[in-house]
């Protein structure tokens, strides 16, 4: 019997089954166990070298590294509790990365003090994960100014803002690149009538001008840089002043027929900026007469002058600076006018002779139609000279006065009778004799000349003595009315 147990190999090895079955039993009984299942977010690349040293980045499908890896973990259940998510990471390993992308999932316990467990017996269903490609793109970006706020009144900002750097590199993946459109820095600007100067915050736009939330500086250094963050600037203020034109008088002449009446628009003001300084000595904008040629005009000369090309240098025109010019034109138009006998002066007449004006004088006048209508005949200065005449009938040239603004075109012509006044002698009256009596015909202006009045013996005449345009002095008097001139 006793050799049977000794000797009997397969009744020890069931002992020893029964034994270790037995002890689990107990361990089970006494230390339960319970699988724990948490979802692990923290994951660790390695090997990124294969990838970055391609000029690529990377990142994984299905947001894999947000959504997380459910894993389950067997522990005492006494220590259930005690598992928490972060004592596991998700390991990538880039190195064993397939032809599309796919890699293992491997998860690792980092360990804790509050409980044990075997790390292989940890178990996730995430085989796998797709590893996604993505090029790094680098570009050079101009840094924009923008303002916000209104500086104090009558001062603008400067168009020379200075920044320091001008320009920026930007590296990072070409789906982060993609929106970015343009990069700038913004200035306040409000109440200020002296340069701004400081520092900026470089800030990122999309193509509607609208700030990116792009955290730059969350990304590793290989995945996403922006060359400079603080952008230095300086941004001037100007002086304001409002000034008035100053145009020179224009050149050339306007076709036959036509006249040149004024200049519309010549009382616009402009806005201009500059230097204190500077502005000080400017009160108007001076245009040069060669921007305004009448040149065989016959009409309006409507112009477009640019006032930004005759301020000073370092001056500039913050309003609109092209202003609208009319040079006016008008047409000229003839008129006719009747000029009565007793509307016309006689001048110059001989003594002792009658002179009657026959008919009345047309005269053709030219003007505008506007100063035309106005002009009354009174306003027509018309008379003739009588010197050089012969008895009978005579012609003789009207000279016509007018106003600058009119043009004499015609005259016509006035019939005048010339006629001796007999002398009347009366005894005893030595050197004197009696005014004839006036006379006028149907329709005619008479003027009887009177016997001189002669002085002392010589016979000298003291009459007809002649100062200034149709003024006499003397015996010689012009009449005012009646187309009659008589000397005494």
């Amino acid at each position: 019997m006793k050799e049977k147990l000794t000797n009997n190999w397969g009744l020890k090895l069931l002992s020893l089954l029964l034994a270790v079955f037995m002890w689990l039993f107990v361990i089970n009984a006494t230390h339960p166990m319970e699988n724990r299942t948490v979802t692990v977010y923290n994951v660790e690349y390695r090997n990124e070298d294969v990838v970055i040293d391609s000029g690529k980045t990377y990142s994984l499908a299905d947001n894999l590294e947000s959504r997380g890896v459910v894993i389950s973990v067997p522990v005492l259940k006494s220590d259930a509790n005690k598992v928490r998510s972060g004592d596991f990471k998700i390991v990538i390993d880039l190195a064993k990365m397939g032809p599309f992308g796919a890699v293992d999932i491997e998860v690792e316990w980092l360990g804790s003090q509050l409980y044990t467990i075997r790390e292989s017996d940890i178990t996730w269903k995430t085989a796998t994960a797709t590893v996604l490609l993505e090029d790094i793109i680098e570009k050079t970006y101009w840094v924009e100014l923008k303002t916000e706020g209104v500086p104090a009144q009558e001062y603008i900002l400067g168009d020379e803002a200075q920044m320091s750097p001008r320009t920026v590199k930007i590296k990072a993946p070409q789906s982060v690149m993609e929106q970015i459109h343009s990069v700038g820095i913004v200035v306040n600007v409000e109440g200020l009538n002296s340069e701004a100067a400081g520092k900026a915050k470089l800030r990122l736009y999309d193509v509607a001008g609208k700030e990116l939330s792009l955290d730059y500086s969350s990304y590793d250094d290989y995945e996403f840089s922006v060359g400079h963050e603080e952008i230095e600037y300086v941004v001037p203020l100007l002086k304001t002043k409002e000034v008035g034109l100053s145009f020179s008088a224009p050149v050339g002449t306007v076709a036959p027929g036509y006249r040149y009446t004024g200049m519309q628009g010549a009382n616009q003001t402009v806005h201009i900026a500059g230097l204190r300084a500077l502005l000080a000595e400017i009160a108007s904008i001076e245009i040069p007469a060669e921007e305004l040629n009448l040149e065989g005009a016959k009409e309006d000369v409507v112009l477009e002058i640019d006032t930004s090309l005759y301020v000073p240098e370092g001056v500039t025109v913050e309003s609109e600076s092209v202003v609208t010019i009319t040079l006016q034109v008008e047409p000229l138009i003839r008129q006719t006018r009747q000029l009565m006998p007793e509307q016309i002066r006689m001048e110059d007449g001989r003594n002792g002779w009658n002179y009657t004006l026959q008919n009345s004088v047309e005269v053709v006048i030219e003007g505008l139609e506007e100063d035309l209508n106005m002009l009354a005949d009174d306003q027509i200065e018309a008379w003739i000279s009588l010197e050089g005449m012969a008895a009978g009938v005579n012609t003789a040239v009207v000279n016509v006065t007018l106003d600058n603004a009119f043009t004499l075109v015609r005259a016509g012509e006035a019939q005048v009778r010339m006629e001796e006044i007999p002398a009347q002698t009366q005894p005893g009256a030595a050197g004197e004799t009696t005014e004839s009596s006036q006379t006028a015909g149907s329709g005619e202006s008479s003027a009887n000349t009177g016997a001189s009045q002669t002085a002392g013996s010589t016979g000298d005449t003291a009459a007809g003595q002649t100062t200034g345009a149709g003024q006499t002095t003397g015996a010689q008097e012009t009449a005012a009315t009646g187309g009659t001139a008589a000397g005494r």
